[in-house]
C-alpha cells in the first residue's frame, strides 16, 4: 500500500468514528434546546395569569399550552435521535406558533397600555422569557441545518472581482465641519457650542 493510499484510509477511519459523535452531539443539544424550551414555555404558562383580565387570557393559555407540547414532542424526537424531517416540520410548525404567541402578548400589552383591560403586575420577566426562547429556537434551526448538510451539495466556485469604489458626491462646504479635519464628505451631527462642541460623522 503507497504512503498516500494509507493516508486516505486513515481519513476515511477518522471520519467514520467522527461524524457519529458529532451527529449524535447534536442531536443531544437539539434535545436540551427543546426541553429548555419547554421548562420555559411552562414558566410563561404560569406567568399568564398576570393578563387574567384581558381579552387575550384564553388565547395565550392555549398558545403557550400548545407550544410546550410541541418542545416537548421534539425533545422525544430529537431523545431517540428521530426523522430529520419530522423534526423540521416540528421545528416549522413550534416557530410559527412562538411568533403567533409573542404577537398576542404584544397586542395584549398595546390594549392594556391604552385602557382596554389590565395587566397584574410586572411583566417584564414574560419578555425575557420569549427571548430566551427566540435564541433557542434559532439555536435549533442552526443544528437542523448542520444536519442536513452533508446531504446537500454545494457549487463553491470562487468567482474573483475588483472592488468597486465609487468617489463621494460633491457637496457645497458646510460651516459646522472644521477646514482642517478633513471631512468634507458625508453626514454628521453637531452637539454643543465654542470649546465643549464634537461632532458624530457616519
Amino acid at each position: 500500500m503507497t504512503l498516500l493510499s494509507k493516508t486516505f484510509a486513515t481519513f476515511g477511519l477518522l471520519a467514520a468514528f467522527v461524524s457519529p459523535s458529532a451527529f449524535a452531539d447534536t442531536y443531544r443539544h437539539i434535545d436540551d434546546l427543546a426541553s429548555d424550551i419547554e421548562r420555559k414555555s411552562r414558566q410563561i404558562e404560569k406567568e399568564v395569569r398576570h393578563y387574567r383580565h384581558m381579552p387575550e387570557y384564553r388565547h395565550l393559555v392555549e398558545d403557550a399550552r400548545d407550544m410546550r407540547r410541541l418542545a416537548d414532542h421534539m425533545h422525544d424526537v430529537a431523545h431517540d435521535h428521530g426523522s430529520l424531517a419530522h423534526l423540521e416540520s416540528d421545528l416549522r410548525e413550534l416557530d410559527a406558533k412562538f411568533h403567533h404567541l409573542e404577537s398576542v402578548f404584544d397586542r395584549a400589552e398595546r390594549r392594556a397600555y391604552h385602557g382596554h383591560g389590565h395587566i397584574h403586575g410586572e411583566t417584564s420577566h414574560v419578555k425575557q422569557l420569549l427571548h430566551a426562547i427566540e435564541d433557542n429556537i434559532h439555536h435549533l434551526q442552526d443544528d437542523l441545518r448542520s444536519l442536513r448538510t452533508p446531504d446537500r451539495h454545494y457549487s463553491r466556485e470562487l468567482v474573483s472581482r475588483p472592488p468597486v469604489f465609487s468617489a463621494p458626491p460633491a457637496r457645497a462646504w458646510d460651516d459646522h465641519r472644521s477646514r482642517s479635519s478633513g471631512y468634507g464628505y458625508g453626514r454628521g451631527i453637531t452637539i454643543g457650542g465654542g470649546s465643549s462642541r464634537f461632532t458624530i460623522r457616519w
